[in-house]
């Protein structure tokens, strides 16, 4: 018998052995565009950025500046006005109360303000209380009003930061305060209130006005006090009062005390009852209004009013 002899290939013996070779064919590979380059755009927002902060830090030290630089200013103004006030008050006259207005002005002023004040900045007048204006007077000027200025004109405006860049390299300023004091005068003035002082309690305090007409002021208790027209009687003119203490009296009416007439000047009046037993030793100072007093007697006010 024959043999029959069968050979495989080797490629056909091996593609038996392996796995299945797949029958799904791989996709195109898919390339997405690229977008434009944006290199550098980083640097460009951070130097925006950077303006406008070094904008906002130069705008807001301005404000500051110019905070301090007017704060400043009205103090200087305010110390001017008082203490020019308070030397009317004592007896001063006009060129004194100037000259004490511009050193107090120029104690409370940096070197590098410059000329801020000046003596035409010093003002004297009358202040009315019911319409808050200030008139300039030269007789019985009881206010003072001091302008306090930083402006280009005085070459000594305030330096801006922020203003630079808008082409606005200084900031002006100007600030005003006024001060009133007493009245000092030995004309006749218009007197609406009176400062009495007894050695003993008060009791009752009567006013009498330029009308002719009475208030009186029960129930007293104090050796001192300040006295003016109330209600209908407010703002009219003090020209005598009755004191009532101790066992002082008159016969002028039910609880009228001594009588003190208005001499038409601002110096104090003594009553003319002697002091010693129970009979007191009174005073009485008439001033317009606005006027306060210590217990030691006749003080010049000084305060603000703007």
């Amino acid at each position: 018998m024959s043999r029959v002899t069968v050979s495989r290939s080797p490629r056909f013996e091996a593609r038996s052995l392996a796995a299945p070779a797949s029958t799904k064919r791989p996709g195109p590979v898919v390339r997405r565009p690229r977008g434009p380059r944006r290199r550098g755009a980083i640097v460009v927002l951070v130097a925006f950025l950077m303006v406008a902060l070094v904008s906002m830090l130069a705008f807001s030290t301005d404000v500051g500046n110019i905070t301090v630089n007017k704060t400043t200013l009205k103090a200087a103004a305010d110390s001017a006005a008082l203490a020019a006030a308070g030397s009317i008050t004592q007896g001063d006259s006009m060129d004194g109360a100037q000259a004490t207005a511009l050193a107090f002005a120029n104690l409370n002023l940096p070197a590098s303000y410059g000329n801020a004040v000046e003596a035409s900045d010093i003002e004297f007048g009358r202040w009315d209380p019911t319409t808050h204006t200030f008139t300039a007077a030269s007789e019985n000027a009881h206010a003072v009003r001091v302008t306090l200025a930083r402006t280009e004109a005085r070459k000594n405006p305030v330096t801006s930061f922020f203003g630079n860049i808008l082409d606005q390299p200084f900031a002006e300023m100007q600030v005003e305060s006024i001060a009133v004091g007493a009245p000092r005068s030995e004309e006749s003035l218009t007197n609406h209130q009176v400062y009495v002082t007894s050695t003993k309690d008060l009791s009752n305090v009567v006013l009498e006005f330029a009308d002719g007409s009475h208030q009186k002021f029960e129930g007293l208790s104090s050796y001192s006090g300040t006295f003016q027209g109330t209600g209908e009687h407010a703002g009219k003119e003090v020209v005598g009062v009755w004191v009532k203490s101790g066992c002082n009296t008159s016969s002028d009416g039910p609880g009228y005390g001594e009588r003190i007439d208005n001499p038409g000047t601002d110096s104090v009046v003594h009553g003319d009852n002697s002091h010693g037993g129970c009979t007191p030793h009174v005073t009485a100072t008439f001033q317009s209004s606005g006027v306060e007093f210590s217990e030691s007697g006749f003080v010049g006010p000084v305060r603000l009013v703007l």
